[in-house]
C-alpha cells in the first residue's frame, strides 16, 4: 500500500522490519536422540560461563537478537516453581546480567533439583511463559519465549559434568550441555 502511494523507501523499511520480526519470532522444530543422562541446552546462543564445584554445575548462555528465543526444558522433570524476580537490565552477555530481572524456573528431577533462570537484557524486557506449575515437563519441550536479546542460566545438581566450553554455540533442545555420571543417571 505504501509503495502504491509512492512511498517506496518507507514500504521497503516496513517490509524489512516485518522480515526481521518474523525471523526473530521463529520457532523451528527441535529433536534430540541423546541418551537420557544428557542435559540439553534450554536456549540457542553462545556459552558465556561454565563453572562447577561441590554444589553443582552452572552454565550461562547469551542469546543475541539473531538467535531463536523459544526456550526449552533441559531435562525431564516436574515444574514446581516459576517465579518472576525484579532486577536491572544490564547487557545480557556481561556477568552483571546475573542480577537482572528474570524468571526463575525450578524442576525436580530424578537427579535432583534443576534451576533455570530466563534473564532479561538491555533490550529484552519480557518473558512469556508457555507452562505453569505444577506441570510435568519433557526434555526439549517449549517452556517460554524471551522477547529480544537475553540470557539463560542453568544450575545443575552435583553429579553432572559440563561438556561445553565458553564460546561454544548451542541450540535449544538439541545441544548437550552436561552429562550425569553413571552413578547419578536414572
Amino acid at each position: 500500500m505504501l509503495g502504491a502511494a509512492g512511498y517506496f523507501g518507507l514500504a521497503f523499511a516496513a517490509a524489512m522490519i516485518a522480515v526481521a520480526l518474523g525471523a526473530f519470532f521463529r520457532d523451528p522444530p527441535r529433536h534430540s536422540d541423546s541418551p537420557p543422562n544428557c542435559v540439553l541446552s534450554p536456549a540457542d546462543g553462545r556459552v558465556v560461563a561454565v563453572s562447577s564445584d561441590a554444589s553443582g554445575v552452572d552454565i550461562a548462555i547469551f542469546l543475541s537478537v539473531f538467535n531463536v528465543h523459544v526456550t526449552r526444558a533441559p531435562i525431564d522433570g516436574a515444574l514446581i516453581e516459576w517465579e518472576r524476580i525484579v532486577g536491572g537490565y544490564a547487557m545480557a552477555f556481561r556477568g552483571a546480567a546475573s542480577h537482572n530481572a528474570r524468571h526463575r524456573v525450578v524442576l525436580t528431577t530424578e537427579r535432583g533439583k534443576v534451576e533455570l533462570s530466563l534473564i532479561a537484557g538491555a533490550v529484552a524486557r519480557r518473558v512469556v511463559p508457555f507452562v505453569f506449575p505444577p506441570s510435568s515437563l519433557r526434555r526439549g519441550q517449549r517452556i517460554a519465549l524471551i522477547k529480544f536479546g537475553s540470557r539463560a542460566e542453568l544450575r545443575l545438581p552435583p553429579g553432572h559434568a559440563a561438556v561445553v566450553s565458553v564460546g561454544d554455540r548451542v541450540r535449544a533442545g538439541e545441544t548437550i550441555l552436561a552429562e550425569a555420571s553413571a552413578s547419578e543417571a536414572p
